[in-house]
């Protein structure tokens, strides 16, 4: 073996101890941040009842999360360029922790929102953080199937936020499940700090760190190229909808249609989030099989976008059906991977935090619209004398998300697709 083969064998050797030293303590992070996100829709019947909310208060509590995620995108998109994505996770994870313990010790409606608000902002950067890691640690080929990798491992939270959420609070009661919660994101927060690397030891920035000053105008460029708003569409109707869904809806709606108690619901739910991960994961590769981006986002969001009709048009009382529509819109939701390789095709490697977060500023916004006006949908109809509002309600709701997934599908077809392997040949330049 001649002196270059060691030389590129000890780099590689080098690479894999960082990484697997960072998958831990990103992978934590990550499910954290989906559990944060996600264990509202469980407890919401019980916040409902023990808090006296309306229907509209109870849109207003995961859509705080998202006020708070979408306010802090450009700052965290400022971030991840200048100071990168070990620091921005590290600094914003400790106020997750903290908005984690005031929302397990509100009695009131406006705690709640504070709490939430707290670990929407807390939370920003993760995802947007995750991916830019992948895009200094992966080819760009690469890219799609690492990223719905992370995204599968990241959805373990939602995993973690159903029937185990539902079996702890069950036993120790939902303030006492979320305060030990507070603790774990506390300290995921501190293990960001000293295991996570912005980039390979071998690998140099390409440019200098930019001046704050230079950081704006990169982020002017980004902000007045139209594609980064069709893109924005899509992330946001589509991740808007599964969210709106699986983060809020999802309970109330098996319990206000179908009388489950919570830990029936958070059978449910377990098997929709099993089904978002396996998506994930399917969904990783195919732009490699096909060699096409949007043939394969388009092809999944024509099967969501039919799934949340025919959740529209159910008017069965059959648990089972129910179970397999949800799990259906679940399982075609998580098309992030292409969808994200695709936006990471079109623009160069030093603006890619900004990229991202400026599309997830877009997405986080609205998804907060989207959940204000789902609650808003829901508000108008009558509930019943114990507070269940009617199937009908839950219906329209499902009808209003359909309509704009069909909207969103002509939408990205507008935008030009890139290929894989037009990417391995840029590359092999």
């Amino acid at each position: 073996m001649d002196y270059k083969s060691i030389l590129y064998a000890e780099k590689l050797n080098n690479r894999v101890r960082i990484v697997l030293g960072m998958i831990p303590a990103v992978s934590l992070a990550f499910m954290l941040a989906h559990f944060l996100r996600s264990a509202p829709a469980l407890i919401a019947p019980d916040l409902r009842t023990e808090l006296d909310l309306t229907p509209g208060q109870l849109a207003s509590l995961p859509a705080a999360i998202f006020l708070g995620a979408a306010l802090m995108q450009l700052p965290v998109g400022v971030l991840l360029d200048r100071f990168g994505p070990r620091f921005s996770m590290f600094s914003f994870m400790l106020f997750a922790a903290l908005g984690t313990f005031v929302f397990a010790s509100a009695n009131n409606v406006f705690m709640l929102r504070a709490g939430l608000f707290l670990i929407g902002c807390g939370a920003a950067p993760v995802f947007m953080g995750v991916i830019v890691l992948l895009s200094r640690w992966f080819s760009r080929d690469r890219l799609a199937t690492a990223t719905a990798v992370s995204v599968a491992i990241g959805g373990i939270g939602m995993l973690l936020s159903a029937s185990p959420f539902a079996l702890a609070v069950d036993a120790y009661g939902w303030r006492t499940t979320l305060k030990a919660v507070g603790v774990i994101t506390f300290f995921a927060a501190i293990s960001l700090f000293l295991f996570v690397r912005d980039r390979p030891p071998d690998q140099q920035k390409t440019t200098k760190m930019e001046s704050l000053l230079e950081v704006m105008f990169g982020l002017k460029y980004i902000l007045l190229d139209k594609r980064i708003y069709l893109f924005a569409a899509v992330t946001s109707t589509t991740f808007g909808t599964l969210i709106t869904v699986r983060n809020l809806w999802i309970g109330p709606y098996l319990n206000d249609v179908f009388s489950l108690n919570i830990v029936e619901r958070g059978n449910i739910i377990f098997l929709v989030s099993v089904a978002w991960i396996v998506g994930a994961l399917v969904y990783g590769p195919l732009d490699r099989m096909f060699d096409t981006r949007r043939g394969v986002v388009t092809g999944g969001l024509s099967v969501f976008a039919g799934a949340t009709v025919l959740l529209a048009l159910n008017d069965s009382s059959s648990t089972f059906i129910v179970t397999v529509l949800l799990i259906t819109f679940a399982l075609t939701a998580a098309m992030a991977g292409p969808l994200f390789a695709h936006v990471r095709s079109l623009f160069p490697d030093e603006y890619s935090g900004r990229v991202f977060t400026a599309i997830n500023l877009c997405t986080w916004s609205g998804v907060f619209l989207m959940q204000v006006l789902t609650g808003a949908i829901i508000d108008l109809f009558t509930v019943d004398e114990v507070g269940r509002s009617p199937a009908i309600a839950y219906r329209v709701m499902f009808g209003v998300l359909a309509i704009g997934l069909v909207v969103v599908l002509f939408i990205y077809r507008k935008v030009e697709d890139v290929t894989p392997s037009s990417d391995t040949k840029l590359e092999n330049r």
